[in-house]
């Protein structure tokens, strides 16, 4: 019976130890400076609706009813790829993006540093733009077909030094600093995301330190699908150069 226990024991080690960690979310922080805005403001300043939290999510209210902002996973250990287009909460950490082509746009910046948005597929950063202003009036943005590829974020000053990945292995302190929202509701064919991210190495310590807030940068990502038009003539068209033929 001992070594019937025993094994026991010893395979529900082994089943614990194989399966993978649950996913989970970094925490945020409010901001330490009065004169920024957390991300509740950020997302009522930028979609012109009220909005009340939900846990780590957001539902706009009142008037603004419709719109929902769901906070996705930061890490999983099922190295999962987030697919741009179509996914769905819990089907993957935001570490690793794919597929799809996107428009990025920044939306709000509340940072001393400066700030460079840029992606990475494996072999290098590439620069997607540099951002301008401050608060929620700022400029730059960019569109790439990335329908084949997959990459992670990243978010540099604009010298190209303080690198941050989406992928948090990659980073030099070792924390995570981005975090994800869908925005769902939208009167919009696209996919509609949020990159919060953090700019400062290190856990929470101001003044001084990291205020881990996450609102140092923050990015629009819309997925671009194709259009149902073009798909229609791709169909219909070989239909109409018969019917041409026939008629001749």
């Amino acid at each position: 019976m001992r070594h019937l226990i025993r094994a026991c024991s010893a395979l529900t080690i082994l089943m614990v130890a194989a399966l993978p960690a649950l996913a989970d979310q970094t925490n945020v922080h409010e901001p330490y400076y009065g004169n920024e805005l957390n991300h509740e403001e950020i997302l009522e300043a930028i979609y012109g609706a009220d909005f009340a939290a939900s846990g780590k999510d957001y539902y706009a209210v009142g008037d603004s009813g419709g719109l929902n902002v769901v906070r996705f996973d930061d890490y999983t250990d099922l190295g999962d790829i987030l697919h741009v287009v179509d996914a769905t909460a819990g089907s993957a950490g935001d570490e690793v993006w794919g597929y799809g082509d996107i428009l990025a746009t920044a939306r709000a910046r509340y940072a001393g540093y400066s700030q460079q948005f840029a992606i990475d597929r494996g072999a290098g950063v590439e620069v997607l733009f540099d951002v301008s202003g401050h608060g929620t009036s700022v400029s730059g943005s960019a569109t790439l077909d990335l329908s084949g590829d997959t990459w992670s974020w990243v978010r540099r000053d604009t010298d190209g030094t303080n690198a941050y990945y989406s992928q948090q292995s990659l980073n030099g302190d070792g924390l995570d600093h981005m975090v994800t929202y869908q925005i769902q509701g939208m009167d919009t064919d696209e996919t509609v995301w949020l990159l919060f991210w953090e700019d400062l190495p290190g856990d929470y310590g101001p003044p001084g330190g990291s205020d881990r807030d996450f609102n140092d940068l923050v990015v629009e990502i819309r997925s671009v699908p194709e259009p149902a038009s073009l798909a229609l003539i791709a169909i219909g068209l070989p239909l109409i150069m018969r019917r041409r033929v026939k008629g001749r």
